[in-house]
């Protein structure tokens, strides 16, 4: 049977599904322990979800109501998808990651990166470059960036492209641009975006999380990351479900 690792909100009591279907079962921060030894972690919301991302400890991680840009199974299929973890029966997939490069910043995104002025508003100018060629310069309340996965997200909800989840390339997305006309890019890795202008002060956020601001004249740069394994259960539903 599977060492189960379970973290997030209910872990307790998910951790007796697991012991009731035969498993051993690792409960809160210490899953993340390289110690812990952790066959596969349920990764119970969203919270959970990136804790485990950050902690990239090589582990399949399924995501439990965690945002349906992440796919995953829901809260309803938890104790049928914990039975699976414990007994084996599960497949691995692997996610790509989006590689995050600012100043004081280098981390990993499963879904997106927002670039937007911390103040209502207030617009910037961000300019945007693809394999070190310039793209465009857009006057916007902010950009996100995307993986295939965060293409169905909020990249989306800014009318932004929707990608195929193998699509090897990543979705930029003005938001609110300053413009008739509507700008948007697929763009192939590594990217930029970079803050042109400094009449505000612009937050960086990677995968809802704020990391603080974005410097002026400084790219945020976007490459490939390490991919991130997924456990996938018979009860597992792909990128955008409800």
């Amino acid at each position: 049977m599977t060492r189960v690792g379970i973290l997030g909100d209910g872990a307790t009591a998910a951790a007796d599904v697991v012991r009731d279907a035969g498993g051993e079962a690792v409960v809160g921060d210490e899953v993340l322990d390289s110690d812990a030894d952790a066959g596969v972690i349920a990764a119970l919301g969203e919270d959970a979800l990136l804790d485990a991302l950050a902690a990239a400890s090589g582990a399949p991680v399924l995501p439990v109501s965690a945002g349906s840009e992440y796919g995953g199974v829901t809260r309803d299929d938890l104790p049928d998808a914990l039975a699976a973890l414990a007994s084996g029966d599960y497949e691995v997939d692997d996610r790509p990651t989006m590689a995050v490069s600012a100043v004081e910043t280098a981390v990993r995104a499963l879904s997106d990166v927002m670039l937007v002025t911390d103040e209502p508003a207030r617009i910037s100018e961000y300019a945007v470059t693809t394999q070190g060629r310039d793209v465009d310069e857009v006057r916007a309340d902010g950009v996100v960036v995307a993986t295939p996965a965060g293409s169905h997200g909020y990249a989306a909800d800014a009318s932004g492209p929707l990608l195929s989840a193998d699509a090897d390339a990543l979705a930029v997305v003005p938001v609110a641009p300053f413009r008739v006309e509507r700008v948007e890019w697929v763009l192939d890795a590594p990217a930029s975006v970079t803050v042109v202008r400094e009449e505000a002060d612009v937050a960086l956020f990677v995968d809802g999380r704020d990391y603080g601001f974005a410097a002026p004249h400084a790219p945020v740069e976007f490459d490939w990351g390490e991919p991130f394994p997924v456990a996938v259960v018979a009860a597992s539903r792909g990128v955008g479900f409800e």
